[in-house]
């Protein structure tokens, strides 16, 4: 209940109760300015309550003692001190609370202690077992507010050791794949590195053809590139700080990924362009990563062209090559959406559907539609093969 709801009920409580009590206690002190204004003290100390509770109870019970000392009327007014009673021991303050339930009681006790009739002593004890009954559901209520906060915190405990164990396995995992693409891949893509180098000198020294002295130069930049790559993929897995760490490829570095490709490539930016979010520049940079690894590797393309064209809501990414395209005979040069049955598990083939799929496409498709894009690959109708992708941005 609101403070001041109760404040006010407590008002029309206790000011009615001691008007119709006078009336039928001929005997007591008529209700005058100082009996009305000790009233309104045990009414007016439950506003402070929560933030002052030993305030309030010394205000309500030292209010209803001075009523009861000056002799007016017996009516409800001992209930605000009550009430101030079970907030202060409900909200933890217990020996403030018992403190202020024995001043209730011992205030009266005097009185009867000079006046020992039946009535009084009756009165007494009746008085003396509301108090320690309105203690003892203050108790109740303070031991159940402590359980239900223990209980929240052993479930936050539990939820917070369930998430640190999560992370734990996480990280165990993580390193597993560090360790192993450290002293697998790593070491292998090494090598390739160091023996393109070494045939490449000794292409130099026998005055081999140019052309195999091209293609070993492009092996041995692309696998510096990628330990560099994997260097960084490490660093993640690891969880290092960011200091030292190469930073994740994106669209401002397809200029050099086109540069490095093998083959005469056309690179054109439509649209003005500006930043992607990093998992979209990313995905744009794989997209033509993998296209242009695929056209090298399966097309026997004499060129490629690489569009990046920035749309309102999104960017395209377009990779055209005048190869072979898919191998199989299509009239009209059908594209396929990726992501359905145009993808097939494998290594880079020709699927049955006449689209060249596999693990390469497969990821392709997944990174597109991870952010939300949309892939679709195929012939060209004029020859050769189209990767085209829209990721939102």
């Amino acid at each position: 209940m609101n403070r001041f709801a109760l404040v006010a009920a407590m008002a029309v409580v206790v000011g009615f109760s001691s008007v119709m009590a006078y009336g039928n206690q001929p005997g007591a002190r008529p209700l005058d300015v100082l009996g009305c204004a000790l009233l309104a003290l045990t009414v007016l100390g439950l506003i402070r309550l929560g933030e002052w509770p030993g305030f309030g109870l010394a205000v309500c019970a030292a209010s209803a003692a001075a009523v009861f000392t000056l002799g007016y009327a017996y009516a409800l007014w001992p209930v605000p001190a009550l009430i101030a009673v079970f907030a202060t021991i409900s909200s933890g303050r217990r020996a403030l609370g018992w403190a202020g339930t024995g001043f209730l009681v011992a205030v009266p006790s005097g009185a009867v202690l000079a006046d020992r009739t039946l009535d009084n002593l009756t009165g007494l004890l009746l008085w003396a077992l509301i108090a320690v009954v309105v203690g003892q559901l203050a108790e109740v209520s303070r031991a159940r507010r402590a359980h239900a906060a223990e209980a929240e915190r052993r479930m936050v405990e539990a939820e917070r050791t369930r998430e640190e164990m999560a992370r734990g396995r996480g990280r165990e995992e993580r390193l597993k794949v560090a360790r192993e693409l450290h002293d697998v891949t790593s070491h292998t893509v090494s090598l390739i590195a160091l023996h393109a180098a070494v045939a490449a000198e000794a292409i130099d020294r026998s005055g081999g053809p140019e052309a195999a002295r091209e293609a070993l130069s492009v092996i041995r930049t692309a696998s510096r590139e990628a330990l560099a790559e994997m260097k960084g993929v490490l660093g993640v897995l690891r969880e290092d700080g960011p200091e030292g760490r190469r930073p994740m490829p994106g669209a401002g570095q397809l200029e050099e990924l086109v540069a490095a490709a093998g083959l005469p490539v056309e690179f054109e930016i439509a649209g003005e362009r500006r930043a992607l979010a990093p998992v979209v520049d990313l995905t744009a940079y794989r997209i033509v990563q993998e296209a242009l690894t695929n056209t090298m590797r399966h097309a026997r393309a004499s060129t490629a062209r690489v569009r990046l064209g920035f749309e309102t809501g999104g960017v395209t990414v377009q990779v055209d090559d005048d190869g072979q395209g898919s191998g199989v005979p299509q009239p009209g040069g059908p594209r396929v959406p990726v992501g359905g049955e145009g993808i097939r598990a494998g290594h880079e083939r020709v699927g049955d559907d006449g689209i060249r799929g596999g693990h390469g496409l497969a990821g392709m498709a997944e990174r597109v539609a991870a952010v939300g894009g949309r892939l679709v690959v195929g012939d060209r109708p004029e020859g050769g093969f189209q990767v085209a992708a829209w990721l939102p941005a």
